[in-house]
C-alpha cells in the first residue's frame, strides 16, 4: 500500500496488561477503568498530547471512555493566553452512532477544535446533531480510508499525530505503514478474556506484513514499565 507523502509523524500511546489487553472483556467492565495505577502514566500521556498537532481516537473508544483529549489545564490556559493553537481533537466514525454533543471531546472549554471524520453513511440526523459542536469531514462512502485521513490531516497542517486507540484504528495505521513510534505502559495486571481488546485488533497481519518495532527506551517506575519503540518501514 502506498503511503501518501507527506503525512504526519504518527505516535500511538497505550497502557497494557501483562497479557496484552487494554480493557476488560466485554461485559466485564463497570464504570471508568484505568489500566495504570501510576500518576506517571498520566503525566506522560499529557506530555505526549502537548507535542501533538492533533489527537486521534476511534468512535468505539469515544463511546466507552468519553475522553476529552485535552492537554493539562495549566498548558491549556497558557496557550489560550498566547493565542497559541491547541491540538485538534479528531474522532473517526462511520455513522456517528452513540456520539452525542454532550461528550467531553466537543466541549470547547476543554481543548482545541473538534473534528468528526465520517463516511457518507452518516445520516442527516447525526450531521445536524453534531454540526453545531464539531467540524464534519466526509471521507469515503463506506469506510474512512487511513491514507485519505492522513493526507487530509497533513493538508490541515498536522505534522505530529497522536493516536489513543482503539485497536481497530491502530490496526489501520499499521496496515497503512504509518506508525512511527509506540509508547507503551506495561502494567502488572492480568485481565484475561479471549474477546478483550488489545492495542492492535483488526484481522491481523500475514507473516510477511508483520511490523517489527525497535525498542528505543525502557524506564521503570514502581512496578510498571514505560516502553518506547521506534518503527521503520522499508522502501
Amino acid at each position: 500500500m502506498t503511503v501518501p507523502t507527506p503525512r504526519p509523524r504518527v505516535f500511538i500511546n497505550f497502557a497494557s496488561s501483562l497479557d496484552g489487553k487494554i480493557n476488560p472483556a466485554p461485559g466485564r467492565r463497570s464504570g471508568r477503568f484505568m489500566m495504570s495505577r501510576q500518576r506517571e502514566d498520566l503525566r506522560r500521556m499529557f506530555a505526549l498530547r502537548g507535542t501533538a498537532d492533533a489527537i486521534l481516537i476511534g468512535a468505539s473508544n469515544l463511546r466507552v471512555d468519553d475522553p476529552d483529549l485535552a492537554i493539562p489545564a495549566d498548558e491549556h490556559a497558557a496557550r489560550r493566553a498566547r493565542s497559541q493553537p491547541e491540538p485538534l481533537r479528531v474522532v473517526v466514525t462511520s455513522s456517528a452512532d452513540g456520539i452525542t454533543p454532550e461528550m467531553k471531546i466537543f466541549d470547547p472549554e476543554r481543548g482545541g477544535p473538534s473534528i468528526v471524520v465520517h463516511t457518507a453513511r452518516m445520516p442527516a440526523e447525526a450531521r445536524a446533531r453534531l454540526a453545531p459542536v464539531a467540524e464534519l469531514v466526509e471521507l469515503g462512502a463506506v469506510t474512512v480510508e487511513m491514507n485519505d485521513l492522513l493526507a487530509w490531516l497533513a493538508g490541515r497542517g498536522v505534522r505530529t499525530l497522536l493516536c489513543e486507540g482503539g485497536g481497530d484504528l491502530c490496526a489501520q495505521l499499521f496496515g497503512a505503514r504509518a506508525v512511527d513510534e509506540i509508547y507503551l505502559t506495561l502494567a502488572p495486571r492480568i485481565l484475561g478474556g479471549a474477546r478483550a481488546p488489545s492495542m492492535v485488533d483488526g484481522t491481523g497481519f500475514a507473516p510477511d506484513e508483520i511490523p517489527n518495532p525497535r525498542l528505543a527506551s525502557v524506564e521503570q517506575v514502581g512496578d510498571e514499565l514505560f516502553l518506547r519503540y521506534e518503527v521503520s518501514w522499508p522502501g
